[in-house]
């Protein structure tokens, strides 16, 4: 009976070990399928499919991640409706449980940062910058964002914050977009908002002079993505590569 009972036990945990295995095979075919939907635009599918992978698989973090880009990519910044509202709760949601798990997973905290800047929650957008940008120290994008937000939290005419914290975040922006350029010096949105946080500056500044000064940096900053949008330009319009010359 002893032998039975033992030979029984083995039998249900090799069943467990083969069940969970098919389960995490499915879940990955399911992943494959919603990857396809996503890429053909078909999101509304990828949801179905991601959701899926994400039931047979719990642990399998990357179709949460995955489902909440797909929530993500049909929300539409600034539409009333139930359903976009919708799309917007699940997308936050989804990113929000991916980070119980992965704290410090980058994919989830760069979409909780853009869900939160386009639904008007900017000082958790600026947050989720920032942790972005600490995470991911190679990329200018994060660096950018955060200088973009801080000059949107500042510009607010209808509930501006107190004009020291204005100073300090016109102060940070700068910093940041210092730092996104370094990484790309050809950052030419992130010239942009140099020349509008220099423009906020200026306004703050109680001095005659040093906001001449300001101006004047704004507009050199301005003047500089003007060039650098023409040198992209112009760049994309040449074919590239190694021209040889027509002999006759």
């Amino acid at each position: 009976m002893m032998r039975y009972t033992k030979w029984m036990l083995a039998f249900l945990a090799i069943l467990a070990l083969v069940t969970t295995s098919c389960a995490k095979l499915q879940a990955r075919d399911n992943l494959n399928k919603g990857v396809r939907a996503f890429r053909e635009a078909h999101y509304e599918n990828a949801v179905t499919y991601f959701k899926e992978a994400a039931r047979l698989d719990p642990d399998y973090t990357d179709a949460q991640v995955y489902l909440g880009t797909a929530y993500l990519q049909q929300f539409i910044p600034n539409a009333n409706s139930e359903e976009n509202q919708r799309n917007a709760e699940m997308a936050i949601q989804t990113f929000q449980d991916v980070l119980k798990r992965q704290p410090e997973n980058v994919s989830a905290i760069a979409g909780l940062a853009y869900m939160y800047q386009n639904t008007n929650r900017l000082q958790e957008a600026r947050e989720y910058y920032m942790k972005n940008a600490q995470l991911s120290p190679g990329d200018p994008v994060p660096f950018y964002a955060v200088g973009s937000v801080d000059w949107i939290i500042v510009y607010n005419k209808n509930n501006p914050p107190p004009e020291e914290e204005q100073m300090k975040l016109v102060d940070e922006g700068l910093n940041f977009l210092d730092k996104a350029l370094a990484l790309n010096k050809d950052y030419e949105d992130a010239m942009s908002y140099k020349n509008l946080l220099y423009r906020e500056k200026a306004r703050l500044s109680k001095d005659e002079e040093d906001k001449k000064q300001l101006i004047a940096q704004a507009d050199d900053w301005f003047n500089k993505a003007l060039e650098t949008r023409k040198k992209l330009q112009e760049q994309k319009k040449s074919p590239g590569g190694i021209t040889l010359d027509n002999k006759k």
